[in-house]
């Protein structure tokens, strides 16, 4: 198996404001997707190198510890740092410099039938019968079910373990919705045009107990991620003893 390598970028918040006025992702016109923001940073950046997923973590205003991006990547550090050093522009190196830029080398050998504790951040949604519009998978529960009042929590739970039933070699032990919120997207349309959509989606952090078979099955998880939008910052599976 290719090695997997994770990273850590560690973000100067003004640049990171400063690169969103430049992107016309100016906060004060509407509420800031930080998700499409880390994307446009991570794409300059790094180009085609841009790891995913990946998660970004902002401190609230009176913490003094800055934002920070961890991801899994496929390249590593070296070959980041020498592509945003080659190509990035002064605006995007300023974000994150890449002396800031810093990585490890995922083991590749992990113990068989072991535990370890786990925690992503999700955007829970589908498509009605497979097809339609993206839907928070709480409101496609709703209009197929007779029952007055669903469990949004419920809903979400059965979601996230549909997600990891294909790789059977990791089982969901236990997962519990640790917090949520409905938040506003931004996304650009694929065609020349480029037309800015924004949506209301749901956003959950879900920690839990999970066991791994064998290491490749662990390896793939960590590397391919959970649900959609997992080059927007969803998706990231961290590990912790159990």
């Amino acid at each position: 198996m290719e090695p997997l390598y994770m990273i850590q970028c560690t973000l100067d918040p003004r640049a990171f404001m400063a690169f969103a006025r430049e992107q016309n992702l100016d906060p004060g016109r509407d509420e800031l997707d930080l998700g499409y923001l880390g994307h446009a940073w991570l794409k300059a950046a790094f180009g085609e190198l841009a790891p995913a997923p990946w998660r970004l973590f902002m401190p609230r205003r009176s913490m003094v510890t800055p934002p920070r991006i961890l991801a899994y990547s496929s390249h590593p550090v070296e070959a980041l740092a020498d592509h945003l050093d080659r190509f990035g522009t002064p605006s995007v190196a300023a974000v994150c410099p890449s002396e800031n830029i810093q990585g490890k080398t995922m083991p590749t050998e992990w113990p068989m039938e072991r535990r370890y504790g786990f925690e992503v951040l999700c955007c829970p949604v589908g498509r009605k019968a497979g097809k339609g519009p993206e839907m928070d998978i709480y409101l496609i529960r709703a209009d197929h079910s007779s029952e007055n009042h669903l469990d949004r929590l419920d809903i979400y739970r059965h979601w996230f373990r549909e997600r990891l039933h294909n790789n059977p070699g990791v089982q969901v032990v236990e997962v519990e919705v640790d917090s949520f919120r409905l938040g506003r997207i931004l996304r650009k349309t694929q065609n020349r045009k480029r037309k800015e959509v924004r949506a209301m989606r749901p956003q959950a952090v879900f920690r839990g107990l999970l066991e791994a078979k064998d290491s490749e099955s662990l390896l793939a998880l960590l590397q391919r991620g959970v649900g959609r939008h997992r080059a927007f910052g969803f998706g990231m599976v961290l590990l912790r003893p159990a």
